[in-house]
């Protein structure tokens, strides 16, 4: 199932990395920063908490990233102009639930490496749809 996931999220980055190859600028200012900072810090902590074996911190975690998500879900499907975020978004929500899943089997390798999946995932929406700063 794993190897599904990262076919998935490598096959979602190639399309997205081609997408824009001819993209226009698209107007995301209106997208929630504080979520956005948010996500970033939950994203920068879930790996190191999986590793120090924290359930309940991961769990904090994820649940921030997995309303992020759903977010980012919800307003890049809303927006109509990037179908790719949405799937990114939704990869990086199975990432999440996969993490989730392997603290709760004890399985933290597993955990972590679903972990790191979850922030390439988070980069490779920045890469294409962060706006630069003017």
């Amino acid at each position: 199932m794993r190897w599904k996931v990262m076919i998935l999220a490598t096959s979602l980055t190639m399309s997205l990395t081609a997408a824009l190859a001819g993209a226009v600028e698209m107007d995301f200012s209106d997208y929630d920063d504080d979520l956005m900072r948010d996500l970033d810090r939950s994203i920068k902590v879930l790996e190191p908490d999986i590793n120090g074996k924290n359930p309940a911190r991961v769990a904090e975690d994820a649940q921030v990233l997995l309303e992020g998500f759903k977010y980012a879900e919800d307003y890049f499907a809303k927006k109509g102009v990037a179908p790719e975020a949405v799937k990114i978004a939704q990869a990086g929500s199975v990432h999440v639930s996969d993490a989730m899943r392997a603290v709760e089997a004890k399985d933290f390798e597993g955990a972590a490496n679903a972990a790191r999946e979850a922030a390439h995932t988070c980069r490779s929406c920045h890469d294409a749809y962060k706006p630069a700063k003017h």
